[in-house]
């Protein structure tokens, strides 16, 4: 993709999210025409993970954008289950569109395989890296040109994907700013955090009270039995520069220091919470 229209679905992007610091608590509105502009959402299959990317994707479509909402067909049969809709067609939706688009995975829904996380994981990698770059083009070819993907956590591969087609990406992350900041500083090994050897130590991060050993995120204290759980969440870390934004459930007078902090040392974060209503 040219780097002019690359530099201008970025723009168009920009458009559709307050800035850094303003918070999102109704429809998003937009100050330009936007029926040209497609929203390309891509979920992991946890239900935790579905609705907030769901509602987002009717905020979005209630501004007036074409919305596309995918994920693998093990959540594509709750989501048929609880709602009448019909596999790729479009929808109206406020002063937009909406529609689905499942991809299947390669496994059954009960394969034992998906019981180990890990596993699980390195199988829905392996096959969306081949799945949404077929469904993006798909578009394309139909007139309806993705402008920006937007993925949760557990599915990483999403930006380097949408990367490689020229696309704008951003990640929704469901969780706090204060949880983002415990992940980042666990991650890039920043302040001392709980171990094996010391498990009882206080953890103390920018712009946030002192926390004490049980008050840090459970996935990161070496006493949890979720390591699997540990490894998903912070493999999103790795792929941190990649999208163009950070799209957080939360809301500015909550985090306010927070949110201005980790916006400069990782990547612009857009408040958009809550987003545990639905959208009436």
């Amino acid at each position: 993709m040219p780097q002019k229209v690359f530099i201008q679905r970025e723009k168009e992007m920009g458009s559709l999210v307050d800035q850094p610091g303003e918070p999102v608590t109704g429809p998003i509105q937009s100050s330009k025409p936007t029926q040209n502009v497609h929203v390309f959402l891509v979920s992991f299959f946890g239900q935790g993970h579905v609705n907030p990317l769901l509602r987002l994707g009717k905020r979005l479509a209630d501004a007036g954008l074409f919305i596309t909402f995918s994920a693998p067909e093990l959540a594509g049969q709750s989501i048929r289950k609880a709602n009448k809709i019909t596999d790729d067609e479009p929808a109206p939706y406020g002063r937009g569109m909406i529609r689905f688009e499942f991809f299947d995975d390669g496994w059954d829904a009960n394969d034992p395989n998906r019981n180990d996380m890990d596993s699980c994981l390195a199988q829905l990698e392996r096959i969306g890296r081949e799945k949404l770059p077929q469904m993006i083009r798909k578009q394309e070819e139909k007139g309806r040109p993705v402008s920006c993907v937007i993925h949760n956590p557990f599915i990483p591969w999403v930006s380097d994907v949408a990367e490689s087609l020229g696309i704008p990406n951003a990640m929704l992350w469901v969780q706090s700013c204060s949880s983002f900041s415990c992940y980042y500083h666990y991650y890039h090994n920043l302040v001392p955090f709980p171990s094996e050897k010391e498990p009882e130590i206080d953890v103390q991060l920018p712009h946030m009270p002192l926390l004490k050993y049980d008050e840090i995120p459970s996935f990161l204290h070496p006493s949890t039995p979720y390591t699997f759980l540990q490894r998903a969440i912070l493999a999103q870390y790795k792929n941190l520069s990649k999208p163009f934004c950070i799209l957080m459930d939360t809301f500015e007078e909550l985090e306010h220091e927070i949110v201005e902090y980790m916006s400069k040392i990782t990547r612009p974060i857009k408040t958009i919470g809550p987003l545990f209503r639905p959208l009436k």
